[in-house]
């Protein structure tokens, strides 16, 4: 982005004789050889994530859930600040190749696109950015709230689902990370609003909007694989290969149900005392 980067144009000496602006641009993920690239990071760490979330959960079942109105609403401000900045990122990011000549079409499918420096090193912090939003389970945990099948699963497989797409070369993964970092900026405001007792009206609609997330992620992925198929498996057609996106398909589509399931028990029904879950 300029108006960040525009500043650290005579860096060199931090970034191996060039300015920030360059470096990024030059900066690619190499499975196997960037660090935290091996499969054993992302599915270590989900697994670890489920023993916690059982061992806190054990733990807790005599203790008295914990309060901390202040700390919450920090982890959810942070956050939503977080996602607001590569949000930004990577929709400026975007709109700067659609100026210089990238058509819808390539934006969606072109090894361009995947192969711009400032979209791989995107990519690679919001794949962190999932570990940090495991944060929200454990939270919830030790204030003695119910953690839903959805938040836990939604939480382990997205970690796993955004390595996959940097190992798999997924050219329009771009389109579920730039609408969830919105949606996020969105829902983290609500949550930190929460943390305050400050009541925000739209929640139900945010629930209808990370559904929507889903039915558009789920239509260009398949969209973009169709293509794939279609041009013989060719990737210099639409780039990416068909692990990349059979996983990317099955776990947005997954989403999606447990999504829609969720919002016609929660608001299809007479409300009950109990506030909905927590889901993001």
């Amino acid at each position: 982005m300029q108006f960040l980067t525009a500043g650290f144009e005579d860096s060199s000496a931090l970034f191996g004789g060039k300015g920030i602006a360059r470096w990024l641009s030059d900066w690619r993920f190499q499975p196997n050889v960037t660090p935290f690239s091996y499969w054993a990071w992302p599915v270590g760490a989900s697994v670890m994530y489920v023993l916690i979330l059982f061992s806190l959960r054990h733990v807790m079942a005599t203790r008295k859930a914990l309060e901390f109105p202040r700390i919450l609403f920090l982890h959810n401000i942070t956050l939503c600040i977080a996602s607001l900045f590569l949000g930004s990122w990577l929709t400026y990011t975007l709109a700067d190749a659609f100026v210089n000549g990238l058509t819808a079409y390539q934006l969606v499918c072109s090894r361009q696109i995947y192969e711009n420096g400032h979209m791989h090193m995107i990519y690679y912090i919001n794949m962190f950015f999932k570990v940090w939003e495991f944060l929200d389970t454990f939270l919830l945990v030790v204030r003695k709230k119910q953690v839903a099948f959805l938040h836990a699963y939604h939480h382990a497989a997205t970690l796993i689902l955004t390595w996959n797409q940097l190992m798999e070369h997924s050219s329009p993964q771009w389109v579920p990370i730039v609408i969830n970092l919105w949606v996020h900026v969105l829902m983290y405001y609500y949550y930190a609003m929460s943390a305050l007792r400050i009541r925000i009206w739209w929640k139900k609609y945010l629930t209808t909007l990370q559904i929507c997330q889903f039915v558009i992620d789920v239509t260009i992925i398949g969209y973009a694989y169709f293509t794939f198929i279609r041009a013989g498996f060719d990737d210099t057609v639409c780039y990416g290969t068909t692990t990349g996106a059979l996983v990317g398909l099955g776990v947005l589509f997954s989403y999606l149900l447990l999504f829609v399931r969720f919002y016609f028990q929660t608001y299809s029904k007479p409300r009950s005392k109990e506030s909905a879950k927590k889901v993001q």
